[in-house]
């Protein structure tokens, strides 16, 4: 099943513009950042690194009372509506998978497994200040993972809720990671987009160059475990299709983001033909839109 968005989730409550005089309220290091556009409006300049770091922390401070969340050199800085938005329609169907009409279902006793959880950790975040969930967030660069255990530890409202685990193998991605014991109520998964390092410089440059400047680093950067893998997004989110058979009976919904369209029919193909192994297979297509950008959400579940 596919719909059609039509903007932001209605629950995200990340609609309309910024208001920036009170994320400089709950962050005030974001005042430093400021500037007016063309048109006399405050903003902020998206090309500087520091100035987005700025803006996500002041959002995750005023929405979500994060205290301390700093990113260092090199590691990807998310846009937080879109990383909400994920997430706001991934929680729409455990009202479905827990029979609870149209309320979300929220508390600890929802299990969330995010793959891939970065140095950001921003779906652990997410998911646990706006559901109560925990959540287990797995990683494969130790690095990352220490930074994302930095930002865990700062923070009390995350105690208790978010706990995170190394993958050891980046050949795989539940295998150690799912445990004999674990039961999630849903996966989510921001996978790496490019094939190669190069492919994700050069898309790295063309961003700037629409800029109009000079490649000045992180704020369109990342981490090489966060931004590309061998074959790109359609070879990770078809291992992630053909593993999950393995971990059926403990998980509610399988999901990830899709980036690029021609990988859509690709991957429901990929999973029409595991049915044929497994039996009944319950597909999802949910497309999002924020701004310009649109991405797909596909979900899967095993029946």
């Amino acid at each position: 099943m596919q719909n059609k968005a039509h903007g932001l989730h209605p629950r995200n409550p990340h609609h309309g513009r910024y208001n920036l005089p009170l994320l400089c309220q709950h962050y005030p290091a974001l005042s430093h950042y400021i500037v007016l556009t063309p048109g006399n409006e405050q903003s902020i300049d998206f090309s500087q690194a520091a100035a987005v770091q700025a803006l996500n922390a002041a959002l995750l401070a005023s929405y979500y009372q994060i205290k301390f969340w700093q990113l260092p050199d090199g590691y990807l800085c998310p846009p937080i509506p879109g990383r909400a938005d994920y997430l706001h329609y991934a929680a729409d169907l455990l009202t479905e998978l827990h029979n609870s009409a149209d309320q979300v279902p929220q508390g600890k006793h929802i299990r969330m497994l995010d793959i891939g959880c970065g140095a950001n950790c921003i779906y652990p975040i997410l998911a646990t200040r706006s559901f109560g969930w925990q959540v287990v967030g797995s990683e494969v660069d130790p690095q990352a993972l220490a930074i994302a255990q930095t930002i865990v530890n700062a923070n009390p409202a995350l105690k208790g809720l978010v706990k995170l685990r190394q993958q050891q193998d980046a050949k795989q991605i539940f295998n150690g990671i799912i445990l004999t014991n674990d039961y999630f109520d849903l996966i989510v998964c921001n996978p790496p987009f490019y094939g190669s390092a190069a492919e994700a410089q050069e898309v790295n440059q063309q961003k700037w160059q629409k800029l109009g400047k000079t490649n000045q680093g992180r704020n369109f950067a990342g981490s090489n475990s966060e931004l590309w893998c061998d074959g790109g997004e359609l070879a990770f989110i078809s291992n992630m299709i053909v593993e999950s058979q393995t971990y059926a009976k403990q998980v509610g919904w399988f999901s990830s983001l899709v980036s690029q369209q021609k990988h859509h029919k690709q991957l429901v193909a990929l999973l029409k033909q595991q049915a044929k192994h497994y039996g009944k297979i319950d597909i999802r297509q949910i497309n999002m839109q924020q701004g310009q950008k649109s991405s797909l959400m596909l979900a899967w579940r095993f029946c």
